[in-house]
């Protein structure tokens, strides 16, 4: 009977034990079909990813801020920069060993003060079209000089603080005769490293903003900006 017991005791153990090797190799086994199928699932969105448009290679990101106000106008004593943002999307084609095409669209304010009491800000959609050249290399930084065309059409304009009582030939401006469209051109600088990138530009408007004034729009800008696919690019 002892003997039999012991027979017993040691058939249960090696049951365990075949239990527990049973659950060791469908639990590895599971890991390795999960650990395949991210995998294939991370493949699958690398070929989607890479089966994107070329242009959107080098789409990116841009915001950036701007000092902006008005240069030739009659008022120039008179009037103060302004501080402004963009935000937008941008992409580039290349054209060339050292030359590249410039394409995108910006949301962007750009602000002025006259008599410093009163303070214009002009809402825009920015259509930036430019060219750039590559410098000479420096520290695996990629170094451009840009030059361009912006065009711009007014989506809205507001004004803070309230002219002082003076007198009645004294100009003010005035939202309601501000031009909805402009253009000008800009040029600048460009630094590009992975996936991040930095401006430096300034802009001149050709078109007056006032109806009653010849003044027209200048701006500065320092840009930064973000690829957003050029890290799936094979």
């Amino acid at each position: 009977m002892n003997d039999c017991n012991k027979l017993k005791l040691l058939t249960m153990k090696l049951n365990i034990f075949i239990v527990l090797i049973s659950l060791l190799f469908f639990t590895h086994s599971f890991a390795q079909e999960s650990d395949t199928l991210d995998l294939q699932e991370n493949q699958t969105e690398r070929k989607k990813l890479h089966s994107l448009p070329y242009f959107l290679d080098d789409l990116m990101l841009v915001g950036g801020l701007n000092r902006s106000g008005l240069y030739w106008s009659d008022q120039f004593r008179d009037l103060s920069y302004g501080s402004g943002a963009l935000i937008g999307l941008e992409g580039l084609i290349p054209m060339g060993k050292i030359s590249f095409f410039h394409y995108g669209m910006h949301y962007s304010t750009r602000n002025f003060s006259h008599l410093n009491q009163v303070t214009f800000r002009t809402n825009h959609l920015d259509f930036p079209i430019f060219a750039s050249f590559s410098l000479p290399e420096f520290r695996s930084i990629d170094w451009r000089f840009l030059l361009g065309t912006q065009l711009s059409t007014r989506v809205g304009a507001s004004q803070s603080g309230v002219y002082p009582v003076g007198p009645q030939d004294q100009f003010q401006f005035d939202t309601n005769d501000f031009k909805n469209f402009d253009g000008g051109m800009f040029f600048g600088l460009s630094a590009e490293k992975n996936d991040f990138y930095f401006r430096l530009r300034s802009y001149v408007g050709v078109n007056k903003l006032d109806r009653k004034d010849q003044g027209g729009m200048n701006a500065f800008y320092i840009d930064f900006g973000y690829f957003l696919f050029r890290r799936y690019r094979q």
